[in-house]
């Protein structure tokens, strides 16, 4: 019986099967490194804050605002259509205390930010509805695309907010 011999020359880096699976797997990583950093940089946010630093120190007190936020037990119902570029909506706000009963307040304000670009940022204050605890405002931004939105309500000294993202929709 013939014993089958391995006459191939593993000593060449180049022809060595497990080197070429080695520089396959870099050559992946290397490209889905410049992908990702491509990415990162053409979709930047842009979002600066001016004073990141003073903001970071007062992480203790925002804490401390939102414990304080939690035992009011204050509730904010807002009812926000899907909004679309150029065409005001109606926005509805109704305030609850902790039984789910409305009171009224002595100011609520809508405060919208755009991520991309701070010259279209800004606020906008809501108009009672006539009934306790209910304010309305129309409302309309000028952008596809994403924004933050934070409502605020204040009553005496108490401040009471909450926030979250929405994507405005194309107008065709």
């Amino acid at each position: 019986m013939t014993k089958k011999i391995d006459k191939r020359d593993w000593s060449k880096p180049w022809k060595n099967p497990i080197v070429l699976m080695w520089f396959g797997v870099l050559m992946a990583v290397l490209m889905t490194n410049f992908f990702m950093v491509g990415m990162a940089i053409s979709t930047n946010p842009g979002l600066v804050i001016d004073n990141a630093y003073e903001r970071g120190k007062n992480h203790a007190s925002i804490i401390a605002h939102r414990q304080e936020m939690e035992r009011m037990g204050w509730q904010l119902r807002v009812d926000m259509p899907v909004l679309t570029v150029g065409k005001s909506e109606r926005v509805t706000l109704d305030i609850l205390d902790r039984d789910n009963r409305p009171f009224d307040v002595d100011s609520a304000t809508l405060y919208f930010y755009r991520p991309s670009d701070r010259n279209l940022d800004g606020e906008l204050v809501f108009q009672s509805a006539g009934a306790s605890g209910q304010y309305l405002a129309d409302f309309e931004l000028p952008v596809k695309g994403k924004w933050d939105l934070i409502v605020e309500v204040v009553k005496g000294d108490k401040h009471y907010s909450i926030g979250r993202s929405i994507m405005v929709q194309s107008d065709s």
